[in-house]
């Protein structure tokens, strides 16, 4: 896993697990670069949103946004994660339950 999502995917861990609201005003210790790629994520309450875009500001196909969030949502069933793509950026959705059990199971 690249050791920066490594480092992003601790933070939202740690976060859920203290039950703090994963907020964009922190978007360094929650967001970063992986490759040419940015990725940030927020969430309050039970949901969870994952941002994926290109850094170079081009639009992003579906199959590139899935390759760069495999170490956030390899481990959950693909059921349970909804996605909603768009011209230059690519949108996860997930429960903050279902993101911590498939992490900590595999842990």
């Amino acid at each position: 896993m690249h050791s920066e999502a490594q480092r992003i995917l601790k933070a939202v861990l740690n976060a859920i697990e203290r039950g703090a609201v994963i907020s964009l005003g922190e978007a360094a210790q929650y967001g970063g670069t992986i490759g040419d790629y940015w990725v940030q994520f927020e969430g309050e309450d039970d949901l969870l949103h994952c941002i994926v875009r290109r850094q170079d500001g081009n639009p992003i196909a579906l199959e590139e946004a899935n390759r760069v969030v495999e170490p956030f949502f390899g481990a959950m069933p693909k059921g349970l994660v909804w996605c909603k793509p768009a011209e230059r950026s690519v949108h996860y959705y997930v429960g903050h339950d279902h993101f911590l059990l498939a992490h900590r199971h595999r842990a």
